[in-house]
């Protein structure tokens, strides 16, 4: 007896057959994935959206180290001065070098700045302003942050000429 099953097959018959079977097959799969798609496109955005927010600001922030990294180059012997202690004798060291006949008076801080730490008026005589110029412009190399402040007196004196004047020390050391 012969096998005669195969030849009893229609193509198109099973041609359309394995044709709905793949298309039927292909529904399921998209159904079942296309809820995953749309997870993972906004799972997508998000992420890229986040990174993008990071870029940012971790652009601001190296914007903003770099800026702190050249002030702090820039400003180093005044941050050097600024965490020195005070000694008054070494005040006193640096006015004699300007000036003759120094007399130091310490002022009661009526004002509390954060960083201020004392305030002195000097009374003192110079020879010709320039000595006094030269100690303005010798201060930012002293070793301590000092503001020269108001009121600032001059007369003139027989032995040249009488100074007066407030400085004040700003110190972060306690």
């Amino acid at each position: 007896m012969k096998d005669k099953s195969l030849e009893e097959i229609n193509p198109i018959k099973l041609l359309i057959c394995i044709l709905s079977f793949i298309s039927i097959c292909m529904a399921l799969i998209l159904f079942l994935l296309l809820p995953q798609l749309r997870n993972y496109q906004e799972n997508s955005l998000r992420e890229n959206s986040q990174i993008a927010l990071f870029e940012a600001t971790k652009a601001k922030f190296a914007a903003s180290e770099n800026k702190i990294s050249s002030l702090r180059n820039e400003n180093n012997k005044s941050l050097e001065q600024f965490e020195q202690n005070f000694d008054i004798k070494i005040l006193e060291n640096f006015l004699q070098k300007y000036f003759k006949n120094v007399k130091i008076q310490e002022n009661q801080l009526t004002q509390t700045q954060k960083y201020l730490k004392h305030s002195f008026t000097i009374d003192a005589k110079i020879q010709n302003p320039k000595s006094f110029y030269d100690f303005i412009d010798a201060l930012s190399g002293f070793d301590y942050l000092v503001k020269m402040d108001y009121p600032l007196n001059l007369k003139a004196a027989q032995e040249g000429i009488d100074i007066s004047f407030v400085i004040k020390i700003y110190s972060a050391a306690f």
